[in-house]
């Protein structure tokens, strides 16, 4: 019981999050996501490419972007 209640509130609450910030930013919501999820993606390509020099492995493909 307890745990679903826990459930229904942190659905409740990221509901209510996204619904917030949609109403904020209108129609530059899917462009700011967008743009988070790019440089998500870039920064872990990034953390990926370091750890597997630290493991002494060499990353193939040419790096265009940094």
């Amino acid at each position: 019981m307890k745990d679903g209640l826990m459930l229904l509130i942190a659905g409740l609450v990221c509901a209510a999050g996204a619904a917030l910030f949609f109403r904020f930013f209108g129609n530059e919501a899917f462009s700011i996501l967008t743009l988070v999820m790019l440089v998500c993606v870039l920064a872990d390509n990034a953390r990926l490419r370091r750890r597997l020099r630290g493991m002494g492995a060499k990353p193939e493909g040419k790096r265009t972007w940094l």
